[in-house]
């Protein structure tokens, strides 16, 4: 089979359709992929137009910054702190939010930004004028991350992660208008240019959401992946999404080759020569139509359209390449410019000046890198560092390493622990290591107390995790510095958000966890609902024992089992998944009353 170079042209077709699409300064690993490129040509009707798509405004997609006139907005999650900054980056004013803030949308005709407070349930409203200062806020569901403002800038649209819900609110009011329900672990929000419809990002599901805005109904669009087009629940981390028009969407993200399927790496779950990750920009219409195309950019969390010039850009966590596409909403998109950050950023945010350069709000630098293109080059100016980090120094170089992409950590640098552990949660994936297939776990909040490690007990602490970890992804292997500082991140995590459910339902959910019939705290007591104890159960795993996970953030930890093999903790409570004997009397017995009940307690802890 002929393999694709870093120049050829990938037609991905589905239910009848192309996308001309080019491998965007594409790493040499990346060639290696085992999946054949389709002919070049379209068939039937295309995704993209021959014209440019109209313009969108840039406050229709949440960002974690703005350009505005002399300078930029930035919503900085590390510290909290909303930031003004000048032209050259530097530092004008300041307003505190909320640490692990969300997104932001700034509306440039009122002088206004709307700021997710992540922790605090709220939206911000900062008046942005000779001083930033804070109007009022607006009280929303759990979790706040999303935020997008209508084209005609009267209504806000809010994504909140642990109620999986997006939320409409009038602004002249601050009331809320209706709410729509979303698949599990929303992101970023666009709206379209005719504000007819809306797009919701997930990282744990193949899709994106779209939003009818009229009638509030939602429509799942599948996002295809290149090995098996039709399974696509695959495509995971889709942080940003960002409209073009009326109908098309992008949305940056990646897209998981489970080696469960590929028992050639059953040793090396993401080793190898061929990492079983691509990072890809999905192009989906509102038909459901969709295609990709791959680029360089590792943990893409970051989109910006510049409509004018019909130029897109994409950056990402966990490497500093910068990458530019030509006629983003046009059937003929094509490779544009690449180059590097200038510094170790972790870009979490992009904007598009009125000039046409490029903002991007670097995460672990805490700093603005200002990129203007030309013809033929990207001309990079890193501002200076505008906060301090909330993390100690120590802390600080763990979040930069979980999300950098080496060959310390993986073969051919393919791979951060990022990738698997999107927002420190869990990708939703089962990997085959030997024999086993097992589930990626959820780290938020379950890394203190609650050794030892691994679905099968055989790490005695996080370091010696970390290390097992590495050397199946085929890394040469961190410091002891690096796997000390990787530690301490991890264990900074907070836990995860629990979604809201009826304070009645919770109580009696919990007098059943805790009840002799079904013996749950037998096994899960205690201030993490672990006995850190190994366990053997019927099942595929035979007479293998089985750590007893943590289930602190269970909502957010689908699917359930060592395997993964109960998708929904509906599964999982009537005794539908592969593994048995998780209680002294079968939860399959309970009354669908009492599942609904003990579900409602299992997803606040």
């Amino acid at each position: 089979m002929n393999r694709p170079t870093s120049r050829d042209v990938l037609a991905i077709m589905r239910s009848g359709l192309a996308l001309a699409a080019v491998v965007l300064a594409q790493p040499a690993w990346a060639h290696q992929h085992d999946f054949e490129p389709p002919s070049s040509f379209a068939i039937g009707q295309a995704i993209g137009g021959a014209k440019p798509a109209r313009a969108v405004p840039a406050y229709a997609t949440s960002s974690r910054i703005a350009a505005l006139e002399g300078g930029a907005l930035v919503i900085d999650a590390d510290s909290g702190w909303l930031i003004r900054t000048d032209l050259a980056g530097a530092a004008l004013q300041h307003v505190p939010i909320g640490l692990d803030a969300g997104t932001l949308a700034y509306d440039p005709v009122a002088k206004r930004v709307y700021v997710a407070d992540r922790r605090g349930d709220r939206i911000v409203v900062v008046s942005v004028d000779q001083q930033l200062a804070i109007q009022s806020s607006i009280a929303t569901p759990a979790e706040p991350y999303g935020v997008a403002l209508a084209p005609d800038r009267q209504t806000l649209l809010v994504t909140c992660i642990a109620d999986r819900t997006l939320v409409a609110f009038d602004v002249a009011t601050g009331k809320e208008a209706w709410r729509s329900a979303l698949d599990p672990e929303p992101r970023g929000v666009s709206i379209a240019a005719d504000g007819l419809h809306a797009a919701v990002g997930s990282l744990a599901v193949g899709a994106v959401d779209q939003i009818d805005l009229a009638s509030h109904k939602r429509a799942r669009l599948a996002v295809q992946t290149f090995d098996l087009p039709d399974q696509p629940e695959h495509a995971r981390g889709a942080f940003a999404v960002q409209y073009f028009g009326d109908h098309l969407m992008a949305a940056a993200l990646q897209l998981e080759l489970p080696v469960a399927r590929r028992a050639e790496f059953a040793d090396h779950y993401g080793g190898g020569e061929n990492p079983p990750i691509l990072h890809a920009l999905a192009f989906v219409d509102d038909r459901g139509k969709a295609a990709t195309a791959i680029t360089n950019v590792n943990e893409p969390r970051a989109l910006a359209w510049d409509g004018a010039r019909d130029l897109m850009y994409v950056a990402g966590m966990a490497s500093d390449s910068f990458v530019q596409i030509r006629h983003a909403s046009q059937v003929d998109i094509s490779a544009g410019l690449t180059g590097s950050l200038g510094t170790r950023c972790g870009a979490d945010g992009l904007a598009v000046d009125q000039d046409g350069s490029v903002l991007v709000w670097c995460s672990f630098a805490r700093a603005v890198v200002r990129v203007t293109p030309s013809a033929t080059r990207l001309d990079t100016k890193v501002g200076p560092e505008l906060v301090s980090s909330n993390l100690d120094a120590t802390q600080h170089l763990g979040l930069v390493m979980f999300h950098t992409a080496s060959t310390d950590v993986s073969q051919a640098g393919g791979l951060s622990c990022g990738n698997c552990h999107l927002d420190g949660r869990s990708d939703g994936e089962s990997w085959l290591i030997h024999d086993d297939r097992l589930q990626t776990p959820m780290l938020a909040g379950r890394m203190v107390g609650t050794a030892p490690f691994k679905w099968d007990g055989g790490a005695k602490d996080l370091p010696t995790s970390l290390r097992a970890t590495i050397d199946r992804l085929g890394g040469t292997g961190l410091s002891k510095k690096h796997i000390a500082a990787l530690t301490a991140y991890l264990e900074s995590l907070p836990a995860v958000r629990a979604p809201t459910r009826e304070p009645a339902a919770v109580a009696r959910g919990k007098a059943l966890f805790a009840s002799a019939e079904l013996g749950c705290t037998s096994c899960h007591d205690g201030a993490m609902f672990t006995d850190r104890e190994r366990h053997r159960f019927g099942g595929p795993s035979g007479t293998k024992a089985i750590d007893t996970p943590s289930l602190v953030g269970l909502a957010a930890s689908a699917p359930y089992f060592h395997d993964g093999s109960a998708a929904t903790l509906d599964t999982l409570l009537r005794d539908h998944g592969t593994v048995h004997g998780m209680a002294g009397t079968e939860t399959g017995a309970l009354s669908d009353a009492q599942v609904a009940d003990l579900k409602a307690y299992l997803e606040t802890l």
